[in-house]
């Protein structure tokens, strides 16, 4: 792969654009994207984007989701372990009421921060009362009042997705999705709900993507087609998106790119937006500025104070300053790193370990990180050439991320240094460098077949290095653990956060999310009048709440927030007001939405105990058996082992059928509940488990 040396050489601006005929000429952008009508005077309102086609519902390839719940419990309601026995195996399993949470559900929330002081809100009274002076909910008012609605990434991780509303006016913030629980077994993806939005999809002006993660835009195949209208963010973030809806059988929607170092604005009905260069572990990272008739909102997106990047391109802190000075109502800001003291490091620091591991490595250097991670790919690509290797890609989201950002211009890579996977036998161990996914130990991902010998092109032998050059995301640590077991077992060498001490090796990832020292530098900067930490589980949102009220912010002006809470803003007040449906919605294959809590307690029941499945084949005239009764049984005993229990399951259905009186109506649905619960009784009696029974009756 090289990189793409097409220049234009002309210096015609694009339609739309504000740029100066001689200004530098930079890469190419793709053709689709277009440039929005902008301004320089701040003052002068702009031009509003024009929606695009109506689109077609997605149709997509079942996804390569984290599935790692096919163990989950399925237990705890029963008898011996949790009490009396579950009828039928499946009626007294644990509700896992939070699997999808009931729209009308109000989450537990009695911090400090919840926006009444504490006092926890009830589903009848859910707005928020006079404190301080500032008026009752339901007081009337003429001021101009926003509504900010958080639909994900508000105690959770990923799933982000904010909307922002005024009037009749709503501007959507990213569109991310989420990985499955253990408890969430065979589901792909979690992607918000949007009822809300739905119902309100004449309001909707436009998309703004921060940037170009999955958790910002991995459900944007999902949503593009419920709001047909533009879609704004920088150029690789929209790079990104349109990436990812490739494999979805939708049209194309209307990309335009603000171009955050010129402060390009665009005006979607009662909001002028703009993009704010910020620094994260991916190129074209903005936090999205909103100037409202009731005052100026900012949504920082996830971001680091890098004081040295590899691009060379800062957090725009000066421009952030200018838009303080106009005076900020509301600063939204990442909290996923706010449980941390002190400052994220840059991505430098993370350079010499790279250039040190290469060093002691005599053999083979296969090298993982997140595909999306386009600096680190950049400092692995620049390590390679360095020391004379060559650079072999594996991974399909791998691949066609370096792709992208190569045509792009965001990553470089010296012609000869790449090579197919396949052709890296021909070459010596010591000239060969594998840059792959799997880190998070996923199942299916290229490290993790090559652990097992399922890769076709690339095992692991004795005397390879594999660094695992990021960080484990929360519930990933068994995967990552038994992923070094298998690596270790294999005979490779193995370098991770775990082993800097260990090994006496440099940082091998730095993350990227502010910590506290950098949240609270920005909180000085911006000086905002409320604070809504966002981003991050519930206690690193406490977190970032104790950190605005240590740099100014009063504690009735920060709100610690759940999804499906509103946070309701005029320039003088702010309140929490109804909530709105924010729960889950599961992707499962090409089924989107039809996974809901029944069907997931039934997989989690089938975990836990089992399935034991009774056929009997019967006479349509006379309702009797033809035949002994055919048993099958999953996940529950051995039949081979336990066939006096088979033998007496079989005696039981006999029974139940000659107790039947053949005299009635044939309703064979209550004969098979009442056969469920004798045959249940009899398998709990000998085994103290409760399988999932189901009987099949077949007529002849």
């Amino acid at each position: 792969m090289e990189p793409n040396n097409n220049n234009n050489n002309s210096n015609t601006p694009q339609p739309g654009s504000a740029r100066p005929n001689n200004r530098p000429q930079r890469p190419p952008r793709p053709p689709r994207f277009q440039k929005p009508a902008v301004t320089k005077d701040p003052n002068r309102p702009v031009s509003e984007g024009v929606p695009g086609p109506k689109l077609a519902q997605p149709r997509p390839q079942k996804g390569s989701g984290n599935n790692n719940g096919g163990n989950g419990g399925g237990r705890g309601g029963g008898g011996g372990r949790g009490g009396g026995r579950r009828r039928n195996g499946q009626q007294q399993v644990p509700n896992h009421t939070d699997l999808i949470p009931a729209l009308d559900t109000m989450p537990v929330n009695k911090s400090v921060f919840n926006g009444t002081d504490g006092v926890q809100q009830s589903k009848k009274s859910q707005v928020r009362p006079a404190i301080q002076g500032r008026g009752t909910a339901n007081q009337v008012t003429r001021e101009p009042m926003i509504r900010v609605i958080p639909l994900g990434g508000l105690g959770e991780i990923g799933k982000n997705m904010m909307a922002v509303e005024y009037g009749n006016d709503i501007v959507i913030l990213d569109m991310g999705f989420g990985f499955p629980e253990a408890k969430q077994p065979g589901v792909d993806y979690i992607i918000p709900d949007v009822t809300y939005l739905e119902r309100n999809r004449h309001k909707v002006r436009g998309i703004v993507i921060t940037h170009g993660h999955m958790d910002h835009i991995g459900a944007a195949g999902y949503m593009i087609p419920k709001f047909p209208v533009p879609i704004y963010g920088s150029r690789l973030s929209l790079g990104m998106v349109a990436k990812q809806i490739e494999e979805f059988k939708i049209h194309t929607p209307q990309y335009v790119v603000l171009d955050p170092d010129k402060h390009e604005r665009v005006q979607l009905g009662s909001f002028n937006i703009e993009l704010v260069r910020v620094t994260h572990t991916i190129a074209d990272s903005t936090a999205v500025v909103l100037r409202t008739p009731a005052g100026i909102i900012i949504d920082t997106g996830d971001w680091r104070l890098d004081p040295d990047p590899l691009d060379g391109k800062m957090m725009d802190m000066p421009r952030l300053g200018e838009i303080a000075a106009e005076g900020v109502l509301l600063l939204m800001s990442d909290s996923t790193s706010c449980d941390q003291p002190g400052r994220g490091g840059s991505e430098r620091l993370v350079e010499p370990t790279i250039h040190d591991l290469y060093g002691r490595a005599n053999g083979r250097i296969i090298i993982s990180t997140f595909s999306s991670s386009i600096t680190r790919v950049q400092l692995i690509i620049d390590a390679t050439a360095k020391t004379g290797r060559r650079l072999a890609v594996v991974g399909r989201s791998m691949l066609s991320t370096i792709e992208l950002c190569v045509k792009m211009g965001y990553l470089r890579v010296p012609q000869g240094l790449m090579v197919k996977a396949q052709d890296i036998a021909s070459l010596p161990d010591n000239q060969i460098v594998v840059l792959c996914t799997g880190s998070q130990g996923e199942e299916n991902a290229a490290l993790v077949r090559m652990s097992t010998g399922d890769h076709q092109s690339v095992k692991i032998k004795p005397g390879d290095t594999v660094i695992f050059s990021s960080s484990v995301i929360p519930g990933n640590e068994k995967s990552v653990v038994g992923l070094i077991d298998n690596l270790m077992r294999e005979g490779a060498s193995v370098f991770a956060r775990m082993t800097e001490g260990l090994r006496g090796h440099g940082p091998v990832h730095v993350g990227g999310h502010a910590k506290r020292d950098d949240a609270a530098e920005l909180i000085s900067l911006i000086k905002p009048k409320y604070y809504m930490p966002i981003h991050g589980e519930f206690h690193h949102l406490v977190y970032n709440a104790e950190i605005a009220i240590e740099n100014g912010v009063p504690q009735a002006n920060v709100f610690v927030m759940d999804n499906g809470d509103v946070l309701e803003l005029t320039p003088n007040r702010a309140q929490k007001g109804q909530r709105v449906p924010a729960g889950m919605v599961m992707v499962d294959g090409a089924g989107v939405g039809d996974v809901e809590g029944v069907v997931l307690r039934d997989r989690l029941a089938m975990a836990g105990d089992g399935v034991f499945m009774i056929i009997a084949t019967v006479s349509r005239k006379t309702g009797r058996l033809i035949s002994s009764p055919d048993i099958i049984s999953r996940g529950f005993i051995y039949m081979k082992e336990n066939e006096e229990l088979i033998n007496k399951a079989r005696t039981e259905v006999r029974k139940a059928f000659e107790k039947r009186n053949t005299s009635e109506p044939t309703d064979w649905s209550k004969f098979k509940l009442k056969l469920r619960d004798e045959i249940g009784d009899l398998l709990y009696s000998k085994t103290k488990r409760n399988p999932m029974i189901l009987p099949v009756i077949n007529e002849v």
